[in-house]
């Protein structure tokens, strides 16, 4: 246990100023067990050393882990929790990565219960669902989700400027004083265009060449499905090429032209194994559904839309694969993106693109017209390539200032 003490100061000293993104204030929780959830590359770890740099500054008393740490091949999460508490007083156990620790529900769940002083602070892939697991933690932990980031935050670390975060009704009425201060970043449009292809992970900052940051994301990937889904959903490793085929076959496809059964034919798989493949590839935050406005739990089987999950990994598997999806799929999916990142809840809309709440959008590029919604109420065009709107006109980029 010493040298994950030694390990942890030594990250702790060792960590660069931390762009303080507005999400991170939603994570925080004094509840005793919260787990920090979402795909690779999202920034989770970040976001535990950010919090103990912040709240437990040179203090014992906190601890940072990685469950895929050696130490955990011959040591229980119980028993460090154990020691922790014994030998330092420990107070918050931060775990990373908690989905590469076989039984990790059922010894979160003991700890819960034996030592109540204690708070656990983890981080761990987007499919793991709590209310699912068998030990019960539905009613112990909360789940926070951490999205991708915005283009405000994009441009904030780009641009260097603080830059205003809009509720959807300020974006619809494009509010004077935040759309002016937003029109006035120099180059917008261009930072707009350099943001769809590699903006989404805050690892952008590491490449200097596009090519290089595709790379990392291909491994992003590879990582999601041979690691995270194998682990996860514990496939047999033959079953695990299929994932790719089926990342490949929908970057490839129109978003709402993707057939469930053509795909499993084409794979000799049956449609619910197809199926569950793609809800687990939308867990793991490789795709995102674009669903009817309907209850029941089949609609989560039957997607109006499939998408890769966002516009950098669509970047990412054009330049790997020489196919380009249309610009038209790549304004959809930032539009839902942001929306549903934003906590905003969208629908497929059959009038227009996509709709929320009270308001239907219609995307395009700056010269659509109006015809497809011309009689549909609340609805509004999405257009791509102008900086400032009108009324019934809303800039594509004001989405990405949602959150």
């Amino acid at each position: 246990m010493d040298k994950l003490i030694h390990d942890y100061q030594r990250i702790l000293r060792d960590l660069p100023p931390v762009y303080q993104r507005a999400v991170y204030q939603s994570l925080d929780s004094n509840h005793r067990i919260t787990g920090i959830v979402g795909p690779r590359g999202i920034g989770k770890t970040t976001y535990l050393l950010q919090h103990l740099k912040k709240h437990w500054p040179d203090s014992t008393r906190a601890l940072y882990v990685s469950a895929d740490d050696l130490y955990f091949s011959d040591h229980a999460l119980v028993d460090l929790a154990e020691q922790f508490i014994n030998r330092y007083d420990g107070k918050l156990l931060c775990i990373d990565e908690i989905h590469k620790y076989p039984g990790w529900a059922r010894e979160l769940k003991n700890i819960y219960d034996k030592y109540r002083s204690l708070r656990i602070l983890f981080s761990g892939s987007s499919s793991i669902d709590l209310i699912k697991e068998k030990y019960d933690l539905s009613r112990r932990a909360v789940l926070r989700h951490v999205p991708g980031l915005s283009f405000r935050e994009f441009l904030e670390l780009r641009a260097q400027q603080q830059l205003p975060i809009l509720t959807i009704d300020e974006a619809v009425a494009q509010t004077p004083e935040k759309v002016k201060q937003v029109a006035a970043v120099p180059k917008l449009l261009g930072l707009f265009q350099e943001y769809l292809r590699i903006g989404y992970y805050p690892i952008f900052l590491n490449y200097d060449k596009a090519a290089d940051m595709f790379e990392a994301l291909r491994g992003i990937i590879e990582k999601a499905i041979y690691t995270d889904i194998a682990s996860y959903y514990q496939l047999k490793t033959s079953s695990l090429p299929l994932f790719k085929k089926i990342l490949y076959f929908i970057h490839t496809s129109p978003p709402g032209s993707l057939n469930i059964n053509r795909l499993a034919k084409s794979l000799r798989k049956d449609h619910s194994d197809v199926a569950s493949y793609l809800e687990m590839m939308r867990d793991t935050g490789l795709l995102r559904f674009l669903m009817t406005d309907k209850g029941g739990h089949a609609l989560a089987r039957k997607p109006e839309k499939i998408y890769v999950n966002n516009t950098s990994l669509m970047a990412a598997l054009e330049h790997e694969t020489g196919r380009s999806q249309s610009i038209g799929s790549a304004r959809e999916l930032f539009l839902l993106s942001s929306l549903e990142n934003a906590g905003l809840r969208s629908w497929y809309s059959p009038a227009g693109d996509i709709a929320c709440g009270r308001y239907v959008f219609e995307i395009g590029g700056k010269n659509k017209g109006t015809r497809q919604i011309k009689n549909v109420r609340g609805s509004h065009l999405v257009l791509d390539d102008i900086i400032t709107g009108s009324p019934g006109h809303i800039p594509l980029h004001l989405f990405g200032f949602l959150y």
